[in-house]
């Protein structure tokens, strides 16, 4: 299989000194918090009427304008729902943006002033996270290395990903503990394949995996190989790297491996838009051997459908939320987001996922209040205990407190030109079956 690599350059950040850091640890208050109790703060990003939240995401940049624009929506959108009910703890929550640009350096700079003037990183979609010191060093309004307490809608860095002041809804503890062994192990979400290898005999063809970013081919190896192991043959030799800015033609000699092997499997791990070129270059080669085309979460968007332009017809996509496109509705906590952010046609699966963020550092952040003064350190030890997170039913139920990878998924795929729910048939539920996760022994580089 080819190898590819992906490296960061390392960039120097120069830090000028906080000449006045007792404005940066904010100011000694006394308000009601929830369930009625008094809650004495003296904590950075937190006043008698606010907590400051960082939302690190990378928008403006030239590689693809407006990456995570949705997901800075979403927070905004939380942030409005939150505020009309009161906010959090009885402060209202005000969002300090970031824009990080698909850069290290812009990256590293926001965590270090996000340190400096927020509570917390929330809902954050930032896929440069390289270095962490900072994160993980980040001192509190004592002085004490606590930590900035890091919530976010998308980790896909390995150095964000096993930070012990991290929490998401794809953690894998297992792997954090071997990450500097040979092989690595790793806790995979293997639903999906057990889904399509029981409605499907004797499945073979390709995957075509995202090179861009070593961290992001990274993190789809154990699912590939998770679904190999269950019987999906390789054709050719089986992971196949692509670029999200592939162009068509460069994708030719990957369907002519499918049309050589009449292989009845393609699934692309790459972006909805190369999904959709995949298809398109299998219509003009005449490939009708396909049973399954299948993607990653990220296809579970409109912008699959416009790219395919009536082309996706039959695309599958197994998901770890609710399919909020036909969904939101029937879901309250779906449906204030939808209705703040002014409509489905601003939501896509990144705005989901930070706002399941945002849920879960509003639900931490209610319990730590409840018990005392609502600080970072008190912050990371209620993160540390939400064993049985499901976002108002947004997602199944995961123990995202001892970073675990979520166990339910639901499968969704086009027909007639718009994203349908498949299986479980029930509106709402999800597959929570204890097989959906498997543990799998692997070298990440020998790919």
């Amino acid at each position: 299989m080819r190898k590819s690599r992906f490296a960061a350059s390392a960039a120097l950040v120069t830090v000028l000194a906080v000449a006045m850091s007792a404005l940066a640890a904010g100011a000694q208050t006394t308000t009601t918090g929830s369930g009625g109790s008094k809650s004495s703060t003296n904590e950075i990003g937190i006043t008698a009427k606010e907590i400051k939240i960082a939302v690190l995401a990378d928008v403006e940049n030239s590689i693809s304008p407006g990456l995570f624009k949705k997901s800075v929506d979403a927070m905004d959108a939380w942030a409005k729902v939150v505020n009309q009910a009161g906010g959090i703890a009885g402060r209202k929550v005000v969002l300090d943006f970031h824009d990080t640009k698909l850069n290290p350096t812009e990256t590293r700079n926001a965590i270090i002033q996000a340190c400096q003037d927020d509570f917390a990183s929330v809902g954050g979609e930032s896929l440069f996270m390289s270095n962490v010191d900072d994160l993980v060093g980040c001192k509190d309004a004592t002085g004490a290395a606590t930590g900035l307490p890091d919530v976010p809608g998308l980790a896909l860095d390995v150095s964000q990903k096993c930070s012990p002041v991290t929490w998401q809804n794809s953690g894998d503890a297992t792997f954090c503990a071997t990450r500097n062994q040979n092989p690595q192990t790793y806790r995979a979400q293997q639903g999906e394949f057990l889904y399509y290898t029981k409605v499907n005999k004797d499945l073979h063809g390709i995957w075509t995996l995202p090179n861009d970013l070593k961290a992001t081919r990274d993190s789809e190896i154990p699912i590939f190989q998770a679904g190999v192991n269950l019987g999906i043959k390789e054709d050719g030799q089986g992971f196949y790297d692509t670029s999200a800015r592939s162009q068509q033609s460069e994708l030719t000699p990957i369907i002519q491996v499918v049309k050589q092997n009449n292989s009845n499997w393609v699934y692309n791990g790459n972006s909805a838009g190369i999904a959709a070129l995949l298809r398109k270059e299998a219509i003009i080669q005449g490939v009708n051997s396909v049973k399954v085309w299948a993607c990653n979460i990220g296809c579970y968007a409109t912008d699959f459908l416009d790219a395919a332009n009536g082309d996706g017809e039959g695309e599958t996509s197994g998901i770890t939320m609710l399919p909020f496109y036909t969904e939101w509705k029937n879901n309250p906590t779906l449906k204030k987001l939808v209705n703040a952010a002014g409509g489905i046609q601003n939501v896509n699966s990144s705005a989901v996922s930070s706002w399941i963020a945002a849920i879960l550092f509003q639900d931490a952040a209610t319990k730590a209040a409840a018990k005392g003064p609502l600080t970072r350190k008190a912050l990371i030890e209620a993160l540390g205990n939400e064993h049985n997170f499901d976002a108002d039913g947004i997602t199944g139920p995961f123990d995202v407190g001892a970073h675990q990878p979520p166990l339910c998924y639901v499968m969704t795929a086009v027909k007639n030109g718009k994203w349908v729910r498949t299986y479980p048939k029930q509106v709402g539920k999800f597959d929570c079956n204890p097989k959906n996760l498997v543990t799998i022994k692997l070298d990440v580089n020998s790919y």
